[in-house]
């Protein structure tokens, strides 16, 4: 039998029991061995003496003051944040601006991103689309033959629901003669199956009877007084048609969750069999949007609707295709084909801006806390003389940045609802800021997520802290890289700043060269109103009229508008040599003999229409990149066959533009088909513009005294479509100046701290006759060292961010060497100013009393 007991129960004992009693019961436990030697009894032994009073207490589980503890670390910061007053308020001021932003940037990220979303099963809605092989590419478009959603409701079980609709056009809506022009659309009898549109009161299948209207609540209030108003008659006018329509229910607003706002909604039957003329396969006036049982299906969807095209049309140089409805919003930019983007970049944009601003803020915490450690060394080493360990000390620099995070926040989320309403117009949005559980989460998350972010490298940095040095009140600004950290760091927050500042340059100067640029034709002080009432059935009168009034230099019937939701586009034109395979899409424009002249454009071949020639209806006049995508040489005299007839080409206008420069040059024609123009245009002298608008109100009235006289500029409309661009180079203006502030603030505190380091330095130089002047520029050049440096990384970077932004569009800029030198000089001259006023005081001062402690 084995003499000795068992070794790892022995070892287990001597672990566990409490060493005050262990070598007593140690022998007892031995001689009970020795009294009968049996491993197994004594390991029941050690087990049974495996109970409280007798295990010893654990290292870090001693009864402790916990809640002392953390009062007494919270007064220490709280007493920190008074005695270093300077270094609080920047590193507050820059989070508090940073969060801001941050904030703010979150709410419209989060607007853009649910639009649309909102729909029941929106990632299974999709909007059908039509890609249309020409010559320039494959361009991409909304519309569909409206004869299209039918057969997919007859012939495609896999679709659930279905529906088809219009876009979102301005019409007039009288009430008791009195007229509104207000945003609607038309929809089928399932639109309200495929949307979740809330609809406050009334019938779901209104829309089925050709004489129902469903409107908005607010509408009902603006157009009635009251919201229940079902039952009343709304009288309806577009062009030259008139009708009243019964409202058969009331809908709730529309709200910012849909990327398309409209006030009412018309039956599509009505739309179908009284407006369109031509219900054929090859018109895409219908916009279709199917809801998939299975998004497994969508391919085969897809392949049984372009058959269902293909049966019913020999165009092979159409093809239909799926989008989810809900990206389109953020997706709608397409090129050749396929998708390229959208305002999605504009998300990525915001959010690297955003993030951009956290880490300088970030920095400016980080930098300041290392360079402000001598006046906590001391403190530091008393703690770990009495025992204080990396971690407890590390805990208390994380619970400052975290307690300082924490009222960055609160103060940034009374700023964001303060300047809610200002930011809402800036974007133009109507967002709105609820304390949700989403955002009560978001800030518990966020708030030490800043703290470890802003804290983690002090915290590690001032806990390592040697006892004898920090005793001695040494600084340890070499430690962990101490001071060449701190200029990486200036190095990092300048760089992105000049990033900013650069980006910021080229957007402003993007704009500027879209709003400026020669478009081909002269679109200022271009007033144009909807021909509609009087204005279609006695035009000649009002035109002469109008031309009467002081002011007015020229007035033309025209279809001429800006954007390319506005327009009338066709395939319908032939000429001799095209070949089969061949389809261009033109822009049509629709017009009498002025409807040229007064767009100024200009005429390189040929002649213009005339009111003193007859059958000026078969006339035709292309632009230049219609004549050399159809190839014509000597194109004058030639004849194209239009779908409404054959045209006789009478002249040739220089290249224009009506759509974003995002765009390329499309082919144009002009016909003499006054009676289908949409508008009456007149040109108004400068200077003379409030007089003329006056009159015309006047006459307008007199003609039209039901409808409400609403003019239009196509300047105005042009500026319109740069809307995002325009608010997104407003943001960056504004956030690069934040950038630049919270730069120079923590560089301003820097210089503060480092300042007090040379004071004796500065001294003894001053007492051995340096001047002031060689101090300052000695001091000032070491201090933005790392901003010279940041420029030499910064400025190709922003260069090849810049590029790649302006790819974006068709017609841009080129980014010139003083944009970049420009950036360039605002950071050094921002920085020598911050430094430089803080190291001439220094140098001025008088060197006896830096000098008086030794």
């Amino acid at each position: 039998m084995n003499k000795t007991p068992p070794k790892y129960w022995l070892k287990f004992f001597r672990w566990f029991c409490n060493p005050d009693y262990a070598e007593d019961i140690e022998g007892d436990l031995l001689e009970r061995f020795e009294r009968r030697p049996s491993r197994w009894l004594f390991t029941l032994d050690v087990l049974r003496l495996f109970r409280p009073g007798i295990i010893r207490q654990l290292e870090g589980t001693k009864r402790l003051n916990y809640y002392g503890m953390f009062k007494h670390n919270l007064l220490i910061t709280f007493r920190g944040f008074k005695r270093h007053k300077t270094v609080f308020t920047i590193n507050l001021v820059g989070l508090v601006a940073s969060l801001t932003c941050i904030l703010f940037s979150a709410i419209w990220i989060n607007d853009e991103l649910q639009k649309d979303r909102f729909h029941d099963g929106s990632d299974k809605l999709f909007q059908v689309y039509s890609k249309f092989n020409n010559t320039d590419g494959i361009n991409v478009w909304r519309g569909v033959s409206g004869l299209l959603e039918t057969e997919i409701e007859a012939q495609i079980p896999q679709v659930s629901h279905s529906a088809v609709s219009t876009d979102v056009h301005e019409y007039t809506l009288s009430v008791e003669n009195q007229g509104f022009k207000v945003g609607g659309r038309f929809g089928d009898k399932d639109f309200l199956k495929v949307f979740n549109y809330p609809l406050w009161k009334g019938d779901k299948e209104a829309l089925a009877d050709p004489s129902n209207i469903l409107i908005t609540r607010s509408l009902a209030k603006r157009m009635f007084g009251e919201e229940d108003v079902i039952g009343e008659s709304i009288k309806w006018y577009f062009w030259n048609t008139e009708k009243t329509f019964r409202i058969a229910g009331i809908l709730e607003d529309i709200t910012s969750a849909t990327s398309e706002q409209f006030n009412f909604i018309l039956p599509w039957s009505f739309y179908h069999d009284e407006l369109i003329n031509f219900k054929g396969w090859g018109n895409y006036y219908g916009r279709a949007v199917v809801k998939l049982t299975d998004l497994s299906q969508k391919e085969l969807i897809e392949e049984k609707i372009n058959e269902i095209f293909k049966s019913n049309t020999e165009n092979e140089q159409v093809e239909l295709f799926l989008t989810s409805y809900s990206d389109q919003y953020l997706y709608g930019n397409y090129e050749n084909g396929e998708q390229a983007g959208g305002r999605i970049e504009y998300v990525h944009l915001t959010i690297i801006v955003a993030v951009f601003i956290l880490l300088i803020a970030c920095i400016n915490f980080i930098n300041l806390s290392t360079a402000f450690a001598s006046l906590k060394v001391k403190e530091i080493g008393v703690k770990k003389t009495f025992g204080a360990t990396k971690g407890v000390l590390a805990f208390q620099f994380f619970l400052e940045s975290v307690i300082l995070s924490t009222i960055a926040i609160s103060i940034a989320i009374l700023l964001v609802a303060i300047l809610l309403d200002p930011f809402n117009q800036l974007t133009g949005k109507q967002l709105d800021f609820s304390f949700d559980l989403r955002f009560v989460g978001f800030v518990f998350l966020f708030v030490p997520s800043i703290g470890l972010i802003a804290g983690l490298y002090p915290a590690v940095y001032l806990s390592g802290m040697e006892v004898i040095s920090a005793l001695k009140a040494k600084t340890f600004t070499r430690q962990l890289g101490g001071i060449w950290s701190r200029k990486i760091l200036v190095f990092v927050q300048f760089s992105l700043s000049i990033i900013l500042i650069v980006g910021t340059l080229v957007v402003s100067q993007q704009m500027d060269y879209a709003l400026n640029k020669n478009l081909g034709y002269d679109r200022d002080n271009l007033l144009y109103l909807l021909r509609e009432g009087r204005l279609l059935q006695d035009g000649n009168a009002f035109t002469t009229e109008l031309e009467s009034i002081p002011g007015v230099l020229l007035v033309s019937e025209s279809g001429f508008s800006v954007g390319p939701d506005m327009q009338n586009r066709t395939a319908g034109i032939s000429w001799e040599g095209k070949p089969e395979d061949q389809q261009v899409q033109f822009w049509e424009n629709n017009g009498d003999a002025k409807s040229i002249d007064i767009l100024g454009l200009e005429l390189i071949a040929g002649r213009s229409f005339s009111e003193q020639l007859s059958n000026e209806e078969n006339s035709i006049i292309f632009t230049e990149t219609a004549i050399k995508i159809m190839g014509l040489e000597d194109p004058i005299g030639k004849i194209v066959e239009h779908y409404s007839g054959k045209k006789e080409i009478i002249g040739v206008v220089k290249d224009f533009t009506t759509e974003s420069i995002h765009n390329p040059m499309e082919p144009a024609m002009f016909m003499y088909r006054p009676e289908r123009a949409h508008y009456v245009m007149a040109k108004i002298e400068k200077g003379k513009e409030l007089q003329a608008i006056e009159k015309i109100e006047s006459l307008y009235q007199k003609f039209n005294p039901n409808y409400p006289y609403e003019p239009r500029f196509v300047d105005q409309d042009y500026q319109a479509m740069y809307d995002s661009e325009m608010r997104v180079s407003s943001l960056s203006k504004l956030f690069s100046g934040l950038a630049i502030l919270i730069s120079c603030m923590g560089l301003f505190g820097l210089t503060i701290f480092q300042v007090k380091q040379k004071v004796k330095e500065v001294g003894i130089k001053k007492v051995l006759g340096c001047s002031s002047w060689n101090l300052t520029l000695a001091m000032t050049y070491d201090f933005t060292k790392s901003v010279f440096m940041a420029l030499l990384v910064a400025i190709p970077a922003s260069y090849f961010l810049g590029r790649k932004w302006l790819e974006n569009f068709a017609d841009s800029i080129e980014i010139s060497w003083w944009m970049l030198a420009l950036a360039g000089i605002i950071a050094i001259s921002i920085a020598l100013i911050t430094v430089g006023s803080q190291t001439l005081k220094a140098a001025n001062a008088n060197p006896i009393d830096a000098l008086r402690d030794d």
